[in-house]
């Protein structure tokens, strides 16, 4: 058997990394950022909020597109849309011109994520499939994670365009190792609508929009929304390659695997909520609140490649409810009044098995086993939808909650999401464990 090239592989982790980075990176500097730009609390969850949309829509194109023009193409224009609208965002001169910044870099990362994991599954043998969704789950995971403590550094001794600025030279440095990856080999395949991509987006804009908006103007937005779905729909149905090949989402393992997977990016999406949570409650410093995450880093870290050979071993289902289990218990410890540091340091703990457990190999190999062999690519990047679904409203449900309940709701909605996800994957089919130690599909 041979090794996987790991130069090459390093090229796409990095890549992958400061993608995923910018999901919570901001966390610590929400403060900084409102001040900075006159806003309330609850417009910062948008910048979230915009870049996760903005990524939902670009990643099925995008991966359909590196079918046909090459995936390393596609990935390195994403890597330059990246590095140019961090540059922007870190000199917005107004919240209307960092909320487009956060919409640029979504779109890169959207196209650096799928094409990256489809090269680098290239380069790992069948019976190890596991093993290498598990590699990107765990970057993917580590990164959101690592996210809040890297912006509370840079946010304490630089600012909060820091947070920004850094990404500039990693992916310059990306962009000359990428020099020496060979080219994509080509697929004949069509691009997935772009018009029904679009109302997709703009449909859950709209929808996000209107749970967050208290004016009148939230009923325009509800309009909006239906108008954006009816798009979405009649595209759907008319294309002759839609943009969502819903099929097999439409029975019902289909659809508690998307529950599921939206409900895994609320728990994500509520890593970037703990430096606010800690230095309100805990009394930490910005650059405390972000190093205050890193015994979920490190735990992620330990776990997440155990994950990935788990799920060649017993099956994804088991270490998916597993992880959700953790996920609900760090909730839970997080909601519960008084909040005291062991018990926040215990949190941490339950939260970084719980994204090591749920991320990446788990959820998309069983993903995986209700599409066609050769339906790969869609498979991973519906995955990615509707996980970015949920981290593209969490933040807004999450702030939400607070707004209702503080941080005890807040954290609430964690607990009790997690244990309603847990529910859904119990009507998916688990992955049949051979003999071997390869899955098969039941």
């Amino acid at each position: 058997m041979t090794k996987p090239n790991y130069r090459i592989l390093t090229v796409y982790f990095v890549g992958v990394f400061i993608g995923a980075l910018d999901t919570n990176v901001l966390g610590p500097v929400f403060p900084l950022i409102t001040r900075s730009f006159h806003i309330a609390f609850t417009w910062t969850a948008w910048t979230i909020t915009a870049y996760t949309v903005s990524y939902i829509a670009s990643t099925i194109l995008a991966g359909a597109a590196g079918d046909r023009f090459g995936h390393r193409t596609l990935f390195l224009w994403g890597i330059v849309a990246f590095g140019l609208a961090s540059l922007l965002a870190a000199f917005s001169v107004n919240f209307v011109m960092f909320v487009v910044a956060r919409i640029i870099q979504g779109a890169g990362a959207g196209a650096v994520y799928p094409n990256a994991q489809a090269e680098g599954l290239k380069l790992f043998s069948a019976n190890r499939r596991g093993m290498a969704l598990g590699l990107f789950g765990a970057i993917f995971g580590i990164a959101s994670i690592l996210g809040p403590t890297t912006g509370g550094a840079l946010g304490q001794y630089f600012g909060w365009p820091s947070v920004f600025l850094v990404n500039v030279p990693i992916a310059l440095i990306v962009l000359v190792m990428i020099r020496r990856v060979p080219r994509s080999q080509l697929a004949e395949r069509a691009v997935p609508d772009i018009v029904g991509g679009l109302g997709f987006s703009l449909f859950l804009a709209s929808i996000l929009l209107f749970i967050m908006v208290h004016s009148s103007l939230r009923w325009v937005f509800l309009m909006l929304a239906l108008v954006f779905f009816l798009v979405f729909w009649f595209r759907q149905r008319t294309s002759a390659v839609p943009f969502l090949d819903s099929k097999p989402l439409t029975n019902t393992p289909g659809i508690a695997m998307m529950i599921g997977a939206a409900l895994i990016g609320l728990d994500m999406s509520a890593a970037i909520f703990v430096p606010t949570l800690t230095q309100d409650t805990l009394h930490f410093s910005v650059l405390i609140s972000g190093v205050a995450l890193l015994p979920a880093a490190f735990t992620g870290a330990v776990f997440s490649g155990a994950g990935g050979v788990m799920v060649d071993r017993i099956g994804p289902r088991k270490v998916l409810v597993a992880g959700l289990v953790a996920a609900a218990l760090g909730g839970l410890l997080l909601a519960l009044p008084h909040l005291v540091l062991w018990r926040f340091l215990a949190a941490m703990v339950a939260l970084g098995i719980g994204t090591a457990f749920t991320m990446g190999a788990p959820l998309n190999r069983m993903a995986l086993a209700l599409y066609r062999e050769d339906q790969t690519g869609e498979a991973l990047s519906l995955m990615a939808v509707f996980r970015g679904i949920g981290l593209a409203s969490g933040p807004i449900l999450l702030t939400v909650a607070e707004g209702w309940h503080g941080f005890t709701g807040m954290f609430g909605v964690v607990f009790v999401g997690s244990l309603v996800g847990l529910v859904a994957f119990l009507f998916v089919p688990d992955v049949k464990v051979e003999p071997s130690g390869q899955v098969a599909n039941t």
